[in-house]
């Protein structure tokens, strides 16, 4: 059997079927991921020992744990850490992959909030991203790297996470209600997943 270790050391883009998000359809409690076990042992491989880590690979998983955030209604816990890595070992290579992930819910969104990135590589990006926002016309790939170089701002101003709070698992709360997608939001996916995620 595979290890992570070993998986991360082998990895070429056609590998990637091992760890892609891989759902059954269904949510709450009969919701599964086929890959998802596998695939955050590779993740907490690469985010201990991100030098072993290519970005293509981390590129496939920050992919994966978007699409597994936006139909599990919630971010995996290492979310932010491995979008680190990405940023770390890609740079701007992977700005576009980073704003699509960031951008992916609003999970992933408030998980970006608690990147730690070294001044100078916050400096680079940022650089990139002016040059690109420029560059890009009007469009969804504008407003994902306009709301990513917002982040870059706000996390050198060392302002990004006021207003945002993690509960980790297993912290105890009362008065909490479930709240399920209205029929209207649930029609609407169904609608999106039918003609691609291309619809407005």
């Amino acid at each position: 059997m595979t290890t992570a270790k070993d998986y991360v050391a082998s990895y070429a883009n056609s590998d990637s079927e091992r760890v892609v998000f891989a759902w059954n359809g269904k949510h709450a409690d009969e919701f599964i991921d086929a890959n998802q076990e596998f695939r955050w042992e590779v993740v907490r491989y690469c985010i201990e020992h991100p030098e072993d880590a290519s970005p293509p690979l981390l590129e496939a998983l920050l992919r994966a744990d978007a699409a597994w955030a936006r139909e599990a209604w919630g971010s995996p816990h290492h979310f932010h850490s491995l979008a680190e890595v990405l940023l770390f070992r890609g740079r701007e290579s992977v700005l576009d992959t980073f704003a699509e992930c960031f951008s992916a819910s609003f999970d992933t969104f408030g998980a970006c909030h608690e990147l730690q990135l070294a001044p100078d590589i916050l400096s680079e990006l940022t650089s990139a991203l002016h040059l690109r926002i420029a560059a890009a016309p009007t469009g969804d790939r504008r407003n994902r790297l306009e709301s990513t170089l917002e982040l870059f701002e706000k996390l050198a101003q060392g302002t990004a996470s006021q207003g945002w709070a993690t509960v980790a698992p297993g912290t105890p709360v009362t008065n909490i209600r479930v709240i399920w997608p209205r029929w209207y939001h649930r029609l609407w996916q169904h609608i999106k997943s039918y003609f691609g995620r291309n619809v407005a």
